[in-house]
C-alpha cells in the first residue's frame, strides 16, 4: 500500500494490489445491483452451450469496479477526487475463481495551479493468475500536496 503524497510518486512507478479470487457471490451480487441480465452473466446452462467462454463471466465492470477499489488502497488518504477514468480494454475473459490484483503505473504528474494539488495520471492493468492482463484502463487523480494529515 503506497498511500503518499502527491509529490512522493516517480513517473514509470509500479504499485502491486493485494488479490482477491472472484467468486458466484460476487458475479451474482454485483449482475443484481446493477440489474444486468444477460445470459454470459447469469445463465450457466446457456453459457456452458452458446458462449465464447463455455461458462459464465464477470461483467468488465465488474472487473473495473473490483480494480477501482484496489486503486483506492494504493493511492488512499491523500487522493481528493477522481477526474476521470477511460480507455477501457477487456481483453481476456473473468471467471468464478480467478484471482485478480491491480498493477498501478504512474505514467503522468502535472502540478495544478493552485499550487497545493496535483494530477496523477495512473495506469491500471487488472491481472489473473495466469499473469494475462484481463482488463487495462487508465485514470487521473487529483490529489494532495505534502502531508498535512499526518498532525
Amino acid at each position: 500500500m503506497a498511500q503518499k503524497t502527491y509529490e512522493e510518486y516517480r513517473i514509470g512507478e509500479v504499485f502491486e494490489s493485494y488479490g482477491r479470487t472472484i467468486t458466484e457471490a460476487d458475479i451474482v451480487n454485483f449482475t443484481c445491483f446493477a440489474g444486468l441480465k444477460l445470459p454470459m452473466f447469469i445463465d450457466e446452462e446457456f453459457s456452458s452451450k452458446h458462449s465464447l467462454y463455455k461458462t459464465r463471466v464477470a461483467p468488465g465492470l465488474m472487473t473495473a469496479s473490483i480494480g477501482a477499489g484496489m486503486l483506492e488502497d494504493i493511492l488512499g488518504k491523500y487522493t481528493l477526487a477522481a477526474l476521470g477514468l477511460d480507455r477501457f480494454k477487456f481483453s481476456a475473459p473473468v471467471k468464478i475463481g480467478d484471482t485478480l490484483h491491480a498493477r498501478i503505473t504512474v505514467e503522468g504528474m502535472k502540478d495544478h495551479r493552485d499550487g497545493d494539488k496535483g494530477i496523477l495520471s495512473v495506469k491500471i492493468e487488472m491481472v489473473n493468475q495466469a499473469k494475462v492482463a484481463a482488463l487495462v484502463f487508465h485514470g487521473a487523480f487529483m490529489m494532495r500536496k505534502g502531508d498535512i494529515l499526518a498532525a
